[in-house]
């Protein structure tokens, strides 16, 4: 039963690490596994260099988003393709800085940036985790997602892959720190009929070689997110880890 308990709460900390890895500081983190293989990907980025003109066209695109929601599928799979994890839930981005996302399957788990704080809780271990999003925005590429600032943006390299499969757009975003755990963000944007900007898959890669694919659906960019879903409020007997 000990070993069941803590197999369950290592996946539970597991599929969250794709959206937090840097802050929560954990061993194994993420990369990208598209469609296509991962090697495919690693050749075809190696034959491109970043360039302005790809940072400043994923930041115009990105800048049409001022916030959105989705339902998504992620898959976890380590250096050899091997797959780990599956899980599912649902996402809510608003500019600036606010974000919910909410793991359903295979269990409930939350992030919630309030815009001054990251917050993670676990309801099965009934634990709740607080961090300064001020120190971690610099480190967590997702959250770029949710920023227009120029500032930020400096810090990272960006690459165009517009041979994408089936009509749509490729931008892997690199931090020029090189301590960083997250060396890639990739994110995939697909063409729509009123040449809406419509993301349709982001992933991940660390320096391990492990594997995040995130895969969107029912994406919805025309319907504000509530403000409630960027708003936590501790739960009753629930403890409190504050790295704030």
């Amino acid at each position: 039963m000990q070993t069941n308990f803590i197999n369950q709460s290592f996946f539970r900390k597991f599929a969250l690490t794709s959206i937090l890895l840097p802050v929560l500081s954990l061993s194994h983190s993420m990369a990208y596994a598209a469609e296509t293989p991962v090697n495919t990907v690693n050749a075809t980025a190696a034959l491109l260099s970043p360039s302005n003109e790809a940072k400043e066209h994923l930041m115009t695109k990105l800048g049409k988003l001022a916030f959105f929601s989705a339902d998504f599928s992620q898959k976890t799979l380590d250096s050899q393709g091997e797959l780990l994890q599956q899980g599912s839930g649902t996402l809510a981005i608003s500019k600036p800085n606010l974000v919910n996302w909410k793991t359903i399957t295979p269990d409930e788990t939350l992030i919630i940036s309030d815009g001054n704080t990251l917050w993670f809780y676990d309801p099965f271990i009934e634990q709740a985790s607080a961090y300064s999003l001020a120190k971690s925005i610099h480190n967590t590429p997702i959250l770029l997602l949710t920023s227009d600032e120029p500032q930020l943006w400096q810090q990272y390299n960006v690459i165009e892959q517009n041979d994408v499969a089936a009509s749509g757009l490729r931008f892997v975003v690199m931090p020029k720190d090189e301590s960083s755990q997250i060396k890639k963000l990739t994110l995939t944007f697909s063409e729509t009929d009123n040449n809406a900007v419509q993301l349709s898959e982001f992933s991940f890669q660390d320096a391990t070689g492990q594997i995040s694919q995130i895969s969107l659906s029912k994406f919805n960019s025309k319907t504000e997110p509530a403000a409630t879903l960027f708003s936590f409020s501790l739960p009753e007997g629930v403890r409190l880890e504050d790295k704030r």
